[in-house]
């Protein structure tokens, strides 16, 4: 009977956890939508994200002062998601972000306020972004991290 009760802990341990694909990406995307809002105001010059389906890029303007996918950098480089995590709904200040818009984040303020959901194979998570800088992570309505400082 011990040896049951030890071996069924172990499976459950064992078990993948269906929240923690989408916990990963939603905490991982919180934290990068922070640093990319940094990093617009310490370097003075403007950056934006786009996203679609299960994958998303950073971008920055070029010398001629177009926008081109960031490519050579470990932290905004492009990533997919983990499978079965995707992008949902996109809202800056309330309205939906159209299918090749940009999110941008100002040299020389905060990012406007913004909402982006991620869908799970069980679950849902939120990214907001506050007027005040604050980056919200929210796993099924939960609030799990505030990851500004």
């Amino acid at each position: 009977m011990v040896m049951g009760i030890v071996l069924g802990l172990a499976v459950v341990q064992l078990m993948p956890d269906k929240d923690a694909a989408l916990h990963d990406e939603g905490l991982r995307l919180a934290l990068l939508l922070e640093n990319v809002g940094l990093e617009a105001r310490a370097s003075g010059r403007p950056l934006a994200w786009s996203g679609e389906k299960n994958n998303y890029r950073f971008l920055r303007k070029n010398n001629y002062g177009d926008w081109v996918r960031i490519d050579d950098d470990t932290l905004f480089r492009p990533r997919t998601m983990t499978e079965g995590v995707n992008l949902g709904e996109i809202k800056v200040e309330g309205q939906p972000l159209k299918s090749g818009e940009l999110l941008l984040f100002s040299a020389h303020s905060y990012a406007v306020p913004f909402v982006i959901r991620l869908r799970g194979e069980v679950g849902s998570a939120t990214v907001t972004a506050r007027s005040t800088g604050d980056v919200i992570f929210t796993l099924d309505g939960r609030q799990l991290e505030s990851v500004a400082k």
